[in-house]
């Protein structure tokens, strides 16, 4: 029976064999990952790598403007060696996992097939979710805002300190304005 690190190696063989990369370097990797006993543990074929702490997008596409990206840490570099270096250094010392993501015709496919696809704990919670969330945060939080507000206006009244009541009424009817925006 083939593990999972055989399979993966099966798939970087697939990949030199079928597509050739405009950077030699690329080629480098791929078969130092392929040739390396302990790389396999920490490679992991996924979608969306931008967001992971190590991330590597490979693409074989022509029409592509970057054809590889190394993400590490929210930073992003486009030569190969930066990835490289790492992933060697990685396998002697940290043992971090590094998420790998290519652009070929029928990745997914392939991946699924030879089952070695996994999925990227680092993805975002749906941006929609999110955004209502941080709208309905906003909202709470003016509101709450005008409460205050409206018990110093109600305390400044009682003081007969016409002044401040003008004052908090002009922010109450600001914040409202922003209420009725969202």
């Amino acid at each position: 029976m083939i593990n999972n690190n055989q399979r993966k190696r099966q798939f970087i063989e697939y990949l030199l064999q079928k597509y050739h990369h405009v950077n030699p370097t690329v080629t480098y990797l791929l078969n130092y990952l392929k040739t390396q006993p302990n790389t396999m543990d920490s490679i992991i074929f996924t979608e969306n790598v931008k967001y992971a702490p190590r991330g590597i997008y490979i693409s074989y596409q022509q029409s592509t403007q970057v054809p590889f990206v190394y993400y590490k840490d929210q930073l992003s570099y486009t030569m190969c060696e930066q990835a490289f270096h790492d992933i060697r250094l990685n396998s002697k010392f940290n043992q971090q996992k590094f998420y790998l993501e290519l652009n070929i015709p029928d990745y997914f496919q392939q991946l699924y097939y030879l089952d070695i696809f996994e999925e990227n704990p680092f993805l975002p919670e749906n941006e929609e979710l999110i955004q209502s969330t941080d709208v309905h945060l906003e909202r709470l939080s003016i509101e709450a805002n005008i409460q205050q507000l409206s018990r110093k206006l109600d305390a400044a009244l009682e003081k007969h300190q016409f002044e401040e009541v003008s004052y908090y009424l002009k922010q109450i009817e600001q914040l409202r304005g922003e209420l009725n925006e969202n």
